[in-house]
């Protein structure tokens, strides 16, 4: 069985903790009151890039909100049944999280399956370095002003400071594992 992730309620309180009101937190983000308090209630999921905005305005990583209890901070093996699993706002892109915990890690491991046939209307960028090696069909990885078409095997590394977006090639679903240094903690 996946585990589900509660992410509202954490943002929540550490806004609250803060003092900070909804129109604080969508002022300095450029995120609306409606989809705040929407990912707040666990009424959406939010999207890496709305995560990462929260996080960041928030002075946490992203990987708190996706954290869950966890066993032992020792463990090094990941069952499958234990993965976080989590989706775009849109429901097109599935990920699993295939460290068993991301504290003190210099990574994040994780299982994607993209359904978005559409570059996204914005690209997003943060700290670190990415690789990502495509299992099935084809990915396009739109790194700033160009874009690279990855066919099953193929790998791409880059710097994640350059703007970029990750999306199918054509219409069919593609699966990759995609590495990110430091975790973006999402992820």
């Amino acid at each position: 069985m996946k585990t589900k992730i509660d992410i509202g309620p954490k943002i929540r309180e550490i806004r609250l903790q803060k003092g900070l009101k909804l129109k604080d937190v969508a002022e300095h983000t450029g995120l609306s009151i409606g989809l705040i308090s929407k990912v707040e209630n666990n009424n959406t999921s939010p999207s890496l890039s709305t995560l990462i905005k929260l996080a960041n305005f928030l002075g946490t990583d992203a990987s708190f909100f996706l954290e869950k209890a966890e066993k032992k901070e020792e463990t090094v093996v990941c069952r499958k049944e234990d993965r976080r699993v989590w989706t775009s706002n849109d429901d097109k892109i599935y990920f699993e999280l295939l460290n068993p915990s991301l504290r003190s890690k210099k990574m994040e491991v994780v299982y994607v399956r993209i359904e978005r046939f559409e570059s996204p209307a914005e690209k997003y960028t943060h700290e670190g370095e990415e690789f990502g090696l495509v299992l099935k069909g084809q990915l396009q990885v739109a790194l700033e002003n160009e874009t690279h078409v990855l066919n099953e095997g193929d790998s791409i590394y880059f710097k994640s400071s350059v703007p970029h977006a990750i999306y199918c090639a054509n219409s069919e679903p593609a699966e990759a594992i995609w590495v990110n240094s430091p975790p973006i903690k999402i992820l």
